[in-house]
């Protein structure tokens, strides 16, 4: 299948399973692009900060830090979002504490269900939108979504806004980030997976509810942390064959190894034919890493991968 030229959108959103390497995977294309020459700017939601021990940086926290050369990353809090939002509004921020800080409108504003992410997606929103002279800001803004269910829930939010309310500042600020959604030459929403059973279920829920429900341009899943083949068939044949006339320890735990592995990749082939069939996108594959920890150096080789993958399927 002909792939989504993710380098010509400017919102990319990467969701999935928790546990798949989502950090990961949107951390290496930010990179990719960013290598490319494309200021880009990566979006953690009030998370615990992953980003920063992956690129050897200091602490991400609520101020847009610099990570890599074009790169720099932000964590968006609730509280951060509203802060700077309402600051905005009121220009001054000695009547934002005044306002917004006193006990009641604490109470009160912790009862808006929806608020914290409306706020949280508009300040992505607005970094989308964000100029200086005249031209964008940021050529890409990379959004580390929430998983699966809560990141249905996040981007759901401005469309439950505008089906509640018909005027408003609110409505309106939903409306405007409900266009940049679903704007297929700005946004495209990517599904990370692994490829075992529960993943790839919940990446093809996803795919339908997001193509039914959110009605979200989406750009490709990728199929993080794959195995590559290490035997041929018939070279597994020759190993087991062999077994049987091997009494050293050492070298029957080489092969029982060896058996895994072929086990492992045939295993994850059967799903990876799963998602080719049940979801009509593009899939990039990027391959399992063997390291206790991502560092920048392996974070570096999964960007240049997924670059050539995404490059290799242009026409």
């Amino acid at each position: 299948m002909k792939s989504t030229n993710l380098y010509k959108k400017r919102l990319l959103l990467f969701s999935g399973k928790g546990g798949v390497g989502k950090t990961t995977v949107s951390s290496a294309f930010a990179l990719s692009c960013a290598r490319r020459g494309e200021k880009t700017l990566l979006i953690e939601l009030n998370v615990h900060d992953k980003v920063s021990s992956m690129f050897g940086a200091g602490r991400v926290g609520t101020e847009i830090t610099e990570v890599e050369d074009n790169l720099w990353a932000v964590n968006i809090t609730p509280e951060a979002a509203l802060e700077e939002y309402a600051v905005m509004m009121l220009k001054v921020r000695i009547v934002y504490k005044a306002v917004f800080e006193n006990r009641i409108m604490k109470s009160f504003l912790r009862a808006i269900p929806g608020l914290n992410e409306l706020v949280m997606l508009g300040k992505a929103y607005y970094h989308v939108v964000e100029k200086e002279n005249g031209k964008h800001v940021w050529d890409k803004i990379v959004v580390d979504a929430p998983a699966t269910g809560h990141g249905l829930f996040l981007l759901k939010i401005p469309m439950v806004i505008t089906s509640i309310l018909s005027s408003g500042h609110m409505f309106e600020e939903a409306e405007r980030i409900i266009e940049v959604l679903r704007d297929p030459e700005i946004t495209a929403l990517n599904l990370v997976t692994l490829a075992e059973e529960m993943p790839v279920n919940e990446t093809i829920m996803l795919h339908n509810q997001t193509r039914d429900e959110l009605k979200i341009p989406m750009g490709a899943v990728i199929a993080n942390g794959v195995y590559e083949p290490l035997f041929s068939e018939s070279e597994h044949e020759i190993l087991n064959a062999a077994a049987k006339h091997v009494k050293e320890p050492s070298v029957l735990a080489m092969i029982d190894a060896a058996n895994f592995r072929v086990m492992r990749t045939r295993l994850q082939a059967g799903y990876l034919k799963e998602i080719d069939r049940e979801i009509p996108l593009p899939r990039h594959t990027l391959p399992f890493v063997f390291t206790p920890r991502m560092d920048f150096q392996s974070l570096l080789t999964l960007a240049e991968k997924l670059e050539s993958e995404i490059e290799g399927g242009q026409s």
